[in-house]
């Protein structure tokens, strides 16, 4: 006996399978905070691959130091690409992501800004907060019928 042949949309014969939910996108609030974390995840690159090349230059961390410092900063990079994905896509599971990251960064900038540092200090304050107020009012908009 020969096999079945298998329909080329699997959704087509079991519409348990179809997705119900229209695909979302987020509102302006919803798009500040993506653009914001998805700038971080940027940077967070781009310092990876500086600490490569600026690194060894200062002896201060051997070179297997560097290389897994570099790495684990690129994996968090992705984890932040992925949450502003998620964020750009008007999901609410990266809400809460965002604001804990964000919130950890308010102390970061602090203490840029107390070293001297006020330009950067100042930036990573003002996005934490922008970007936390953007995820408050994502989510009291996304609450709305």
């Amino acid at each position: 006996m020969p096999p079945e042949p298998t329909p080329a949309d699997p959704t087509a014969s079991d519409p348990t399978l179809a997705d119900p939910t229209p695909p979302q996108h987020a509102g302006k609030p919803g798009l500040v905070a993506a653009a914001i974390i998805g700038l971080q995840a940027l940077g967070c690159v781009v310092f990876a691959v500086l600490l490569l090349f600026a690194a060894p230059k200062s002896a201060s961390l051997s070179h297997t130091s560097q290389v897994m410092l570099s790495v684990f900063t690129v994996l968090f990079a992705v984890g932040l690409g992925l949450v502003a994905r998620g964020l750009l896509h008007g999901k609410s599971w990266p809400r809460t992501a965002t604001v804990v990251w964000l919130v950890l960064l308010l102390p970061v900038g602090w203490a840029m800004v107390q070293a001297g540092r006020g330009l950067v200090g100042v930036l990573i304050l003002g996005s934490a907060v922008v970007g936390i107020g953007a995820v408050g009012a994502e989510s009291r908009s996304a609450a709305r019928p």
